[in-house]
């Protein structure tokens, strides 16, 4: 009786396996991993959101994307310079049309997420299709990619164009394995568009073809690539920042001025640059994004090769540190790691009826793992609760309704967390209070500028009691300023002039 159960399980095992294998399901079953993903990221984000835990980086797209929508050029004033000279980002002219229809921050998130989503697709065709995977090993590779801690950082951390190279780099290593050449050359550009350093990337994609044995795609890649990124470095991106590269001072280390003078400084010191490269820091963020994949990767290490020089450029540059903040530097990384894992996969696997068969055991250590990392690393894991974002307290709610009291021509400086709310307006400035009180402070953040909105929720430790309400005594001395809002710790303060205007009351001092 065992025996017969036992061989009628095996026999609709093997039914349902022969279905898994199907082309109906290779067709559909990517796309439906794709509409789950882009929910589930997008819920992530617009909760995030919905807390107003955003920072000044959203806030400064917001503010480009809407000044593009109003017919102006994107010199944000929270970033000081114009958008495309941070990283010739001209696919934000697309998306500023969009939001231009859409609400601004919702469309922004609703994109990010279905990009990152959209991912799944040359993934599952790249593991089926040229990796000859069966649907086990190509859906564990899916399920990974749900759980990877760099994509959720980028999910949550405001809006960053790159983040649409990400499925776009993946579907040109697809279509160049195909030899589709057109396909392939039009989503290399449109990733471009995303980020022009990302040209480093596609000269080392065009490495990896050499050692394919596929020499004019290979030499042609790189060519491309390398002629991009020196065209947008020295020409373009300095064409909108008043002629000069606007990331000279993250290397500075190296050299200054110029691109070229980095470089040199670079070739000229070497042991500086690879003991940057090499340090603690620089370590432990390898090793977060290769240990939730097993270090499989590794076993193909020629499919990390594009991503490995520019990934080493942002490493060593000197920039704002912390997960989020440097989510977007992940990008290029995390799609090559992909790339490996999918045919370090196959390497590890034996063919069985031109499908290669993965030991389950690899599987299931990949898939554990994975979820391991995610529930230790990842900043949507279980322990953040992320089920309770979305929540707002009564500083949100405080921060919401004084967003309604801006009028759209007003010239206001506001803490970070105010700013994506006010970012629909030509003059925002950003106030980042110090870490130690300074008496020049309160005449300083009134300058130029006729809103104050100060967020006492930010101030740092170091200021105490007495710090807080001189600061607000110096924003009121001789009437400069008067307070119009205050509520949960969010104060508002206006010129005489315009609290007239609008007929705004006056508030006495607290």
């Amino acid at each position: 009786m065992t025996l017969h159960w036992r061989k009628r399980l095996e026999y609709k095992l093997l039914k349902w396996q022969a279905r898994f294998e199907s082309a109906a399901f290779d067709r559909f079953f990517p796309w439906c991993c794709v509409a789950l993903l882009w929910a589930v990221f997008a819920l992530l984000a617009l909760a995030r959101s919905r807390e107003l835990s955003q920072d000044a980086g959203l806030a400064a797209f917001m503010q480009s994307v809407w000044l593009i929508g109003e017919g102006f050029t994107p010199d944000a004033s929270l970033l000081g310079q114009n958008y495309l000279s941070l990283q010739g980002g001209f696919l934000i002219y697309p998306i500023a049309g969009l939001t231009k229809l859409f609400p601004t921050a919702i469309t922004l998130i609703i994109i990010q997420s279905g990009a990152l989503a959209l991912t799944a697709v040359p993934l599952w065709r790249m593991s089926r299709n040229i990796a000859h995977l069966r649907t086990g090993a190509s859906t564990s590779i899916l399920i990974v990619y749900s759980l990877y801690s760099a994509v959720h950082a980028v999910n949550i951390a405001g809006f960053h164009l790159e983040a649409l190279a990400l499925p776009l780099l993946l579907s040109a290593v697809y279509s160049g394995f195909l030899e589709k050449t057109w396909k392939y050359w039009i989503l290399i550009i449109v990733a471009l568009l995303a980020r022009a350093d990302l040209g480093i990337a596609i000269a080392g994609l065009g490495v990896l073809w050499l050692i394919e044995g596929r020499r004019k795609i290979g030499y042609q890649t790189i060519s491309f690539g390398l002629a991009w990124a020196t065209i947008f470095i020295l020409g373009v991106q300095p064409l909108y920042n008043a002629g000069h590269y606007p990331h000279v001072e993250a290397f500075s280390e190296y050299g200054g001025g110029n691109p070229f003078e980095i470089v040199w400084g670079i070739i000229i010191s070497p042991l500086a640059f690879l003991g940057e490269l090499f340090s603690e820091a620089n370590f432990i963020v390898g090793v977060s994004l290769l240990a939730p994949v097993l270090f499989l990767p590794v076993v193909a290490p020629r499919y990390l090769i594009p991503a490995i020089p520019l990934f080493a450029l942002y490493l060593t540059a000197d920039v704002q540190e912390g997960e989020l903040a440097e989510a977007s530097q992940n990008i290029p990384m995390t799609a090559f790691i992909f790339v490996a894992l999918v045919f370090a996969l196959a390497k590890t696997g034996s063919i069985i009826v031109q499908r290669v068969n993965v030991d389950r055991a690899i599987i299931g250590a990949l898939l554990f793992t994975s979820v391991v990392f995610f529930t230790a690393n990842s900043v949507t894991s279980p322990y953040e609760e992320p089920w309770g974002w979305g929540r707002q307290n009564p500083v949100d709610i405080a921060r919401l309704e004084l967003a309604d009291l801006v009028p759209d021509d007003a010239v206001v400086r506001a803490s970070e967390k105010m700013l994506p709310l006010l970012s629909e307006r030509v003059a925002l400035l950003e106030f980042s209070p110090p870490e130690e009180y300074d008496d020049r402070l309160g005449a300083e953040v009134v300058r130029n500028v006729n809103w104050f909105i100060f967020d006492r929720s930010e101030v740092p430790p170091g200021w105490i009691g007495v710090d807080i309400l001189d600061f607000q005594a110096d924003i009121r001395v001789g009437q400069r300023f008067v307070q119009v809002y205050s509520n949960a710790g969010i104060e508002a303060y206006v010129t005489p002039e315009e609290a007239e205007r609008l007929g705004l009351e006056s508030l006495a001092p607290e």
